[in-house]
């Protein structure tokens, strides 16, 4: 719970931030950085029993959402959907997660703003093992 901890805080999370989790709480990824990480930083935490990627960016604005936690197939998902007005108008600034192809990650910040992405490594074996802190 350190780790997590201080990964946000690495980022720039904060407790003023709103953090949209639909990744299964069985994986560390959900329980540990998302839910205990949430915890930590006193964040709010948007806790989804699913991921809807049609249903994503209404969630997001409509619940304040400044903090994605994904695995890289959720961002496929968003990026092939059909494109629809106001993708560009949410509050969205950080992405934090796990597997995310380059291709992917080029669409995914082309096509709805100025999202700073931080990939992991290591979420199965132990929380955040490795990030890019740069971006």
């Amino acid at each position: 719970s350190v780790m997590c901890l201080s990964f946000y805080e690495l980022v720039g999370a904060s407790s003023r931030d709103v953090v949209y989790l639909a990744l299964p709480l069985y994986h560390m990824a959900g329980s540990l950085l998302g839910i205990v990480g949430c915890l930590g930083i006193g964040a709010t935490c948007v806790l989804k029993e699913k991921f809807s990627a049609s249903q994503f960016w209404d969630d997001c604005r409509a619940e304040g959402v400044t903090v994605f936690q994904y695995i890289g197939e959720l961002c496929r998902y968003l990026v092939n959907q059909p494109q629809r007005p106001g993708e560009r108008q949410h509050g969205l600034r950080l992405a934090v997660g796990s597997g995310l192809r380059p291709d992917v990650w080029r669409s995914f910040q082309q096509r709805f703003g100025p999202v700073r992405i931080v990939e992991t490594y290591g979420m199965s074996e132990g929380n955040v093992t490795l990030f890019n802190y740069t971006g």
